[in-house]
C-alpha cells in the first residue's frame, strides 16, 4: 500500500505542476494582470509553491463543484421544478434517478481501467511507472474521492430536502462499491474477449440514452415505477452489492495485472508515437477533408503577396477561395443538423398528437430554457471553427499582419456563419411551431411569436459566441485539443446560464427579452474584443 500512496502523491504532483504552468501561461495573457507575470515565474520556486497550493485547492474545488452541479442540476433541480404540485415521494424519485445515472450509466461509461488519457500515457510511457502500480493508485484515488465528493453533495441535498443523512451516505457507499464491481467487469471482458466497452461509441450512446430516459420518465405524465428506489431498499441486494464490491476492490488492488489493459489504451491514445491514430479519432475525422470535399479548383494556387492579401479585398478573396474549395466539408455539419431538426420536429409532433390530452402548454413552458441547450447543439459554430483552424488559419497565424487584421476576416466569417445558423434557426422554429399548434389547437399565437424571436436570437448569439471565443482565446492545439482554462470557463457559463434559467423559471417573453439584451451587448462588444486581443492570442498553441 505504501507504493500505491507514493504513486498517488506523484500523480498529484504531476497534475499540480501541469495546472500551475497553465495558470502562469494563461494569466500572462490576461489584460492588466498579465503584464506583472514574467517568464521567470516558471522557475520561481516560492511563487510556484504558492501557486501549487492554489492549484490543489482548485482541483479539490473542481471535483466537489462537479459533484454539486451534478446533484443539483441533474437531480435536485428537475425534482423541484416538476414535482412541486404533486404528491410524489421526492426521496424515492431522487434514489431512482441517482441509481439510473450514477449506477447504470456511470458504471458503463466511466470505467477508469480502460480509459485513455494523457495522464495514463505520461505516467506509464514517459515516466516509466509500472502500469499495475499506477492503475492501483488511480483506482484507489478515484473511488475515495468519488465517495467524498458525492457524499458531501448528497448530504447537502439531504439537508435541503430533510432527508436522512445516514441513508444518503449509505446510498453513496452502495453506488461506490457498485462502480468498483463494474470496473472488474470491464477488465474481465477485456481480458477474455479483448473488447474495450468505453471505446464502443454505439454502446456508450445507447447506454446514455436508455439510462437518462429511465431516470427522467417519472417526471412526465406517462411515468414509470421508481424501480431504482426499490432496488436500493432491498436489504439482501444491498448486502450482495456491498460484499461483491468489497471483494472486487480487493481483487483489483491485490491480484490484478493491468499491463495489457494499459498498453491497449495507451497505444490508441499515444499522441507522440501514433499521430495517424490520433488523427483518426472521432473529433478529427469529422473535419478532415476528403477528395470529394474539395471542389474543382486546382490544389496549387498562385503566389499572393502580403500586400495583396492584407487588404479587405484580399481577405475576401481568401475567404471565398477557402469556402469554394471546402464547400462540402463546410456543408456537412449544416446538413447533419438539418436532418436532426427535421427528426426532432417529427418526434415532437408525434408526441404532441399522441399525448394531446395529457400535456398542457403551461407544462411545456417549464422546458423553455432547454431551447438554449438545443440551439447550442443545433447551430454550427464550434466544428466550423475547427475546420477554419485546421485547413486555413493554422499556417497563417504565424504572420503578424494576418493576426493584426483579424477584425476583417472575423466579420467575413461571422456573416457566413450567421447565414447558416439563421437557416437552421428558422427551420427549428417552424418545426417547433407544429407541436405547439397541435397542443393549443391553433389558439395561442403569442407564444409562437415569442419562440420564433427567441430561436432567431439564439441563432445570432451562438453564431457570434463560437467565433468570438475562437478569435479571442484560440484554444486549439495542433491536435485540436482545448487546454485553455479561460475558454472552458467561458463555455461553461452557457451551461450555468441554462441551470439558472431553469431554477428561476422566467416566462417565455421575459427569457426572450433577456436574451435579446444579452445578444445585442455581445454584438457591440465583439469587434473591440477581437481588435484588442486577437493580435496576441490568435496563434497556434
Amino acid at each position: 500500500m505504501q507504493g500505491i500512496f507514493s504513486t498517488i502523491s506523484l500523480m498529484w504532483q504531476l497534475q499540480v505542476i501541469t495546472l500551475v504552468n497553465r495558470l502562469i501561461y494563461f494569466t500572462q495573457r490576461l489584460p492588466v494582470v498579465g503584464i506583472f507575470i514574467r517568464d521567470q515565474t516558471y522557475a520561481a520556486f516560492r511563487t510556484k509553491r504558492t501557486l501549487g497550493a492554489i492549484a490543489v485547492i482548485l482541483m479539490f474545488g473542481a471535483g466537489l463543484l462537479e459533484s454539486l452541479l451534478y446533484f443539483w442540476g441533474m437531480l435536485a433541480l428537475p425534482i423541484l421544478l416538476w414535482t412541486e404540485d404533486t404528491n410524489t415521494d421526492q426521496f424515492a424519485l431522487l434514489l431512482h434517478m441517482y441509481f439510473c445515472i450514477s449506477g447504470v450509466m456511470g458504471g458503463i461509461i466511466s470505467a477508469k481501467v480502460l480509459e485513455s488519457n494523457k495522464m495514463k500515457y505520461t505516467a506509464t510511457r514517459l515516466m516509466r511507472i509500472v502500469p499495475t502500480r499506477f492503475m492501483r493508485a488511480v483506482l484507489l484515488h478515484r473511488y475515495i474521492t468519488f465517495f467524498l465528493y458525492q457524499g458531501i453533495s448528497f448530504i447537502l441535498v439531504s439537508v435541503y430536502f430533510n432527508f436522512s443523512i445516514v441513508h444518503a451516505l449509505l446510498v453513496v457507499g452502495i453506488i461506490t462499491l457498485w462502480r468498483v464491481l463494474c470496473e472488474l467487469f470491464h477488465l474481465t471482458v477485456f481480458q477474455r474477449k479483448g473488447i474495450v466497452f468505453v471505446q464502443k461509441t454505439w454502446v456508450m450512446s445507447l447506454t446514455m440514452l436508455i439510462a437518462l430516459t429511465l431516470a427522467y420518465l417519472p417526471l412526465t405524465p406517462w411515468g414509470i415505477p421508481l424501480f431504482g428506489a426499490v432496488i436500493l431498499d432491498q436489504g439482501w441486494l444491498v448486502t450482495l452489492i456491498m460484499l461483491s464490491g468489497t471483494v472486487a476492490g480487493y481483487v483489483l488492488l491485490k491480484h490484478t495485472d493491468y499491463s495489457d489493459a494499459v498498453r491497449a489504451v495507451t497505444n490508441y491514445a499515444d499522441p507522440l508515437l501514433n499521430i495517424e491514430i490520433m488523427l483518426a479519432d472521432l473529433q478529427q475525422r469529422m473535419i478532415q477533408s476528403k477528395d470529394n470535399d474539395l471542389s474543382g479548383i486546382p490544389s496549387s494556387t498562385p503566389h499572393v503577396s502580403q500586400k495583396s492579401i492584407s487588404s479587405p479585398k484580399g481577405y475576401k478573396q481568401i475567404h471565398q477561395l477557402f469556402v469554394t474549395r471546402h464547400v462540402n466539408l463546410l456543408r456537412l455539419p449544416f446538413r447533419r443538423r438539418l436532418i436532426a431538426v427535421m427528426i426532432i420536429g417529427l418526434v415532437l409532433s408525434l408526441l404532441a398528437f399522441i399525448f394531446n390530452d395529457h400535456i398542457s402548454l403551461d407544462y411545456i413552458g417549464r422546458f423553455t430554457p432547454v431551447l438554449i441547450l438545443a440551439m447550442l447543439n443545433l447551430t454550427v459554430g464550434s466544428q466550423i471553427c475547427k475546420v477554419l483552424f485546421l485547413h486555413c488559419d493554422r499556417p497563417l497565424m504565424r504572420y503578424a499582419f494576418y493576426r493584426k487584421h483579424s477584425k476583417v476576416h472575423f466579420l467575413l466569417r461571422f456573416k457566413s456563419l450567421l447565414s447558416m445558423n439563421l437557416k437552421l434557426g428558422l427551420l427549428f422554429a417552424a418545426v417547433m411551431s407544429v407541436p405547439i399548434l397541435i397542443l393549443t389547437e391553433g389558439r395561442n399565437i403569442g407564444s409562437l411569436l415569442a419562440i420564433w424571436i427567441l430561436i432567431i436570437t439564439l441563432a445570432v448569439f451562438f453564431s457570434l459566441h463560437h467565433l468570438l471565443l475562437y478569435y479571442v482565446f484560440q484554444p486549439y492545439t495542433t491536435e485540436l485539443e482545448t487546454n485553455n482554462p479561460l475558454f472552458t470557463i467561458a463555455n461553461s457559463l452557457i451551461s450555468l446560464g441554462i441551470v439558472v434559467a431553469m431554477f428561476l423559471g422566467p416566462t417565455l417573453w421575459v427569457l426572450t427579452a433577456a436574451l435579446i439584451v444579452l445578444t445585442v451587448g455581445y454584438l457591440f462588444s465583439a469587434v473591440p474584443l477581437v481588435s484588442n486581443y486577437a493580435a496576441n492570442n490568435f496563434r497556434v498553441k
